[in-house]
This record gives C-alpha cells, sequence and structure tokens, in this order.
C-alpha cells in the first residue's frame, strides 16, 4: 500500500491536483479507495450508486478529445492575447493551467472513474452520489493519490454513454481523474470559518469564530 496520512491532515491537505505521474494504481489500491466511497451514506440506503474505472487507453483518449470542445470555448477569450492569464491572481491562474494541462493530458490519468446513479431515484439528484465522491476522493488523498471532479467529457455525453454502455435509467454525475499527482498536496487556503458559518440566522456572526486564526486549526494537524 501507499503513504497513508491521518483523517484530520486529509482533510486539510487534499488539493484539487491535476497533472498524474504515468504510474498505475494497482488493484488493491483501487479497490480500497473504491471500497471507501461505498461507506458513505446513501439516501433511504438505496445504494444506487454505479461507478464506471475508466483505464483501457483508447476510451481515456476519447474522454480526452471530448474535453477540448469545452476547453475552446472556455479559452477563446484568451486567443489574441493568451498572457492576460499570467496576470489572473495566482490561485486562479494555478487552477486554469491544471485544467489546460488536463484537457490535453487526460488519456495519461491511470484511471478515470465515472460516477453514475438511478435517475430519479432521489428527491435531490446527486445526493447519494456525491458523498460517495468525496470519500472516494479523501480515500484516494489518505493513500498518496489525487483527484477531481473533471465533467469537460460529459460535452459529448450521448457518444461517451456508447462508449461505456451507460444504461438509459442512469445519470452520469461526474468524473474523476486519479493518479498519484505530480504535484504535492499541501495547506489549503479557505475563507474563515468566520466569514462563512453564521448562527442561527444569515448574517449573525458566531462570536467563538471571531476569536480564532484565519487559517483555521489546521497548524494542529500539518507542518506548515
Amino acid at each position: 500500500m501507499s503513504e497513508r496520512v491521518g483523517l484530520f491532515e486529509t482533510l486539510y491537505t487534499a488539493r484539487a491536483l491535476r497533472r498524474f505521474k504515468p504510474d498505475a494504481i494497482s488493484d488493491d489500491v483501487l479497490f480500497q479507495i473504491m471500497d471507501a466511497a461505498i461507506r458513505a451514506p446513501s439516501g433511504q440506503n438505496a445504494q444506487d450508486w454505479r461507478f464506471i474505472v475508466v483505464r483501457e487507453t483508447h476510451a481515456k483518449q476519447k474522454l480526452q478529445e471530448w474535453s477540448a470542445t469545452p476547453w475552446l470555448r472556455y479559452s477563446a477569450r484568451y486567443v489574441e492575447h493568451p498572457e492576460l492569464i499570467d496576470e489572473l491572481p495566482r490561485s486562479q491562474r494555478l487552477s486554469l493551467r491544471s485544467v489546460e494541462h488536463l484537457v490535453h493530458h487526460l488519456a495519461e490519468a491511470p484511471a478515470v472513474i465515472v460516477v453514475l446513479g438511478l435517475k430519479g431515484r432521489h428527491s435531490t439528484p446527486g445526493g447519494s452520489a456525491f458523498p460517495a465522491v468525496q470519500n472516494l476522493l479523501l480515500a484516494a488523498r489518505g493513500l498518496g493519490l489525487a483527484g477531481s471532479v473533471f465533467n469537460f467529457p460529459l460535452s459529448h455525453e450521448p457518444e461517451l454513454r456508447e462508449m461505456l454502455a451507460v444504461p438509459d435509467n442512469n445519470v452520469i454525475y461526474c468524473l474523476l481523474p486519479i493518479g498519484y499527482p505530480t504535484d504535492k498536496h499541501g495547506p489549503l487556503r479557505r475563507k474563515p470559518v468566520r466569514d462563512v458559518v453564521y448562527m442561527d440566522r444569515f448574517g449573525e456572526r458566531w462570536g467563538f469564530a471571531e476569536d480564532q486564526p484565519d487559517e483555521g486549526w489546521q497548524a494542529r494537524w500539518i507542518d506548515n
């Protein structure tokens, strides 16, 4: 098995990393990730989630090809002046560059996991699937891997459904490229709890949170 980290270190360091080493994910590591995913809560205990692990090269190449469609629409604003990307705020610039990399290298990801759920099974679509997605991503981080939600291939959903033989009664909620990252996990920059959590009513400040540091309690769990 790969490197393991504790629960709270995982929570405070799991970044959305999109550049992967060519190293394959062994079946035992992949099984552990999926076994952790299905421990998530499920509405009415339906457990209607289904996962397709795409490792076949040709299929990943098609996913990469289909990813180009939304990327071309998004990046069109920078065609004449690509240097404008480098003028964006750091976090936005780095995120955009990593998405750009994934668009052109998706086929190199060791695995792309397609997350499905029964159509009409829950009053809140995805309400059972996405807890499993979060479990999956945290388990990946805990084993030294990384991943993120990446839905660009859904721009060609009919073709994707046909290629993967997805039944009509299943919704495709998201795709998760997974692999051993070339970038590093680490402390996450987030807005302070005091600015996003209210007490009893919207806008009511929480006195306890007002006294806590901007970076929260991450220093309890990781070395900065």
